[in-house]
């Protein structure tokens, strides 16, 4: 079902979506490390979804996986902060832009039904192309254990 949604996101604009996200990434080409994932994201967002680095290095350690981590991925909050004001400066507000025009417009469309996921798409990749460093993307059903995780080391369980 993901690839059928991937492939109508791809036709109805997600290529247009992913290009500028492709051309943010490269002109900021230091930080493509970080962008590269959300760039593939932008191109094909069913199936995945975004999680906070954070989140997912509590729900490793409450697991107990050991993992090899690269160098780009043990950043500092700092220098994400630095990237995302950076990325918010020029890019992000102008992406987060689209994305609620192309909801407003997907709204328009319903009666279409094939656009209806892409409200869903578009509404969650706004947030992203807000502010992507400190994000991860990984499968849904990862993230739905990382927050059942994190539901129960809140709730002591």
């Amino acid at each position: 079902m993901s690839f059928l949604a991937n492939i109508i996101w791809f036709l109805t604009g997600g290529v247009l979506v992913g290009l500028v996200y492709l051309l943010g990434a490269i002109i900021f080409f230091p930080l493509f490390p970080f962008l590269w994932p959300l760039v593939k994201y932008s191109f094909w967002p069913f199936g995945k979804t975004p999680v906070s680095r954070s989140d997912l290095a509590k729900y490793k350690e409450h697991e107990s996986i050991l993992s090899e981590q690269k160098s780009f991925e043990t950043t500092t909050g700092v220098i994400r902060f630095l990237g995302n004001v950076l990325w918010i400066l020029t890019f992000g507000w102008i992406l987060a832009i689209i994305h609620l025009a192309a909801c407003i417009i997907n709204i328009c469309l319903f009666f279409l039904i094939i656009t209806i996921p892409n409200i869903g798409a578009h509404w969650k990749l706004m947030g992203v192309a807000f502010r992507p460093f400190g994000r991860i993307i990984v499968p849904k059903d990862l993230a739905r254990e990382i927050e059942v995780g994190s539901a129960k080391q809140k709730l002591g369980l």
